[in-house]
């Protein structure tokens, strides 16, 4: 079971590991970093204690929800956590601690009831003002223990309240509440060792209960609603790890349109498949589980993925999940099933001529169309009699072109050749035996002349000098 916890200013991290030592601590959290989370550390269990807002956009419902929808157990307690355990606790979120009571039962209300000032991870985020959670009840057990009489109390509370939280001290608490020096030094001689530390009596109970989990509770399914906005949350601003740093989707691709000189046609083919799929929807064109399934078998064919193993490896240095990864396939077997419907539509035509305006658009247009210039003349010059064609099948002459040559092949020959732009299997086996031919002409050749400019043994060099000098 793997446990992730957003933890700051709460309390120390080398405490909360104490309690729970075998879970992934991560920085109080921010927007997008609970999906983030989920993709880079996949857990079972998110706990979440501290969060930032202000400086930064805070943790999202959105997200929260998602992981749940997922089967993810979400835990809050404390801080940004209580918070958003009570208003997502209808969906299967998990409130811990009396804080995060308060605010599901209403006796809370404000989120500046936990808010607070505080250093950065630097210094360990070490708090820099009083949470009013925290001071009511320190305020509460002075009250009770006789340090403070009521009217007292609530002129304390009354101070706080209206004080902006970064402004929360004791001291200018003490003071907007008008306290006396025999007031403030009585209630700071009971706080020295009766201040409660609520946040962190929720935390310490909220990781003391994980740490006794044996299996995390399974939320409710229920319908998860993805808006456009979430999808821009999902797609672009979700970080994954790699080597060892953390990046958003969003600069990888950047980075690619700022680096890769290949860039154009990738980002070329990328709309194109959008637009592909688009116009299969309007066309009314969808695939089965079956094509789905070939698309994949075809997929691993072409890059060496043998066995779930090897394709699971991939999916995962690819920051792809198994929904993310079949969705990917349907895609591709949508396309797929496009071009089926535009091939034969082309009649005799076939896919040559985009195919050529293609290699032309790539820069590759001149090298290719010169060998093939070359292999028709050297089929001219040494091959015109037709007994002397290679008798090998379709088969095993597309296996030699595919051991031989940078050809990949990934489905049967004769898919293959339709999709390729050959007429049929006949057409195919003439290309094929016309690219055998001449590589075996030009192998017999290589080791002609290699032969040729072999040294001759001591014995024969003897001899021809002899020779030479009659």
């Amino acid at each position: 079971m793997k446990i992730c916890v957003f933890l700051g200013p709460t309390m120390p991290v080398a405490d909360a590991r104490a309690l729970l030592p075998d879970a992934v601590f991560l920085p109080p959290a921010a927007q997008a970093d609970v999906i983030s989370a989920m993709t880079i550390h996949r857990p079972d269990v998110i706990a979440l204690i501290d969060g930032v807002f202000g400086q930064s956009l805070s943790v999202w419902h959105k997200e929260i929800l998602y992981a749940l929808h997922k089967g993810v157990a979400v835990y809050g307690a404390s801080s940004m956590g209580a918070l958003r355990a009570a208003e997502c606790h209808p969906f299967g979120m998990v409130p811990v601690g009396e804080v995060a009571r308060g605010y599901v039962d209403g006796r809370l209300t404000g989120d500046d009831e936990v808010a607070l000032a505080h250093a950065g991870p630097e210094d360990g985020w070490f708090p820099l003002s009083e949470p009013l959670v925290n001071l009511r009840a320190s305020m509460a057990a002075a009250l009770a223990a006789g340090a403070v009489d009521p009217a007292t109390h609530d002129r304390v509370i009354a101070a706080a309240k209206a004080l902006y939280f970064t402004e929360r001290t004791r001291d200018r608490i003490f003071a907007e509440a008008g306290l006396s020096p025999q007031e403030t030094e009585r209630l700071e001689r009971f706080l020295e060792t009766g201040a409660v530390d609520q946040k962190r009596r929720d935390a310490e109970a909220l990781l003391i209960h994980l740490a006794s989990l044996i299996m995390p509770p399974r939320p409710a399914p229920f319908d998860f609603n993805a808006s456009h906005y979430f999808d821009v949350l999902y797609e672009r601003d979700r970080r994954v790890s790699h080597g060892g740093n953390s990046v958003p989707l969003s600069e990888i691709a950047s980075h690619a349109a700022l680096h890769r000189p290949d860039f154009a046609e990738i980002n070329n083919a990328a709309l194109g498949r959008v637009l592909i799929r688009q116009f299969a929807e309007v066309m009314g064109v969808t695939v089965d589980e079956a094509a789905v399934r070939t698309e994949t078998q075809r997929f691993c064919a072409m890059r060496g993925l043998k066995g779930p193993d090897a394709l699971a490896g991939w999916c995962r240095r690819n920051d792809l999940t198994d929904a993310e990864f079949s969705e990917l396939m349907t895609e591709l077997a949508i396309e797929r099933a496009m071009r089926l419907w535009l091939i034969p539509r082309r009649f005799l035509a076939r896919t040559t001529k985009p195919v050529l305006n293609e290699l032309r658009l790539r820069g590759l247009y001149e090298s290719v169309a010169e060998e093939a210039a070359l292999i028709d003349r050297v089929m001219e010059l040494h091959f015109g009699d037709p007994s002397r064609q290679p008798k090998e099948s379709v088969e095993q002459l597309l296996a030699e072109q595919v051991a031989c040559t940078a050809c990949r092949v990934d489905a049967p020959a004769d898919v293959w050749s339709y999709e390729y732009g050959f007429k049929d299997l006949l057409d195919l086996r003439i290309d094929l035996m016309r690219a055998k031919q001449v590589r075996d002409l030009f192998r017999q050749l290589a080791a002609e002349a290699e032969a040729a400019l072999a040294p001759l043994p001591a014995s024969e060099d003897s001899v021809s000098e002899r020779e030479m000098q009659t």
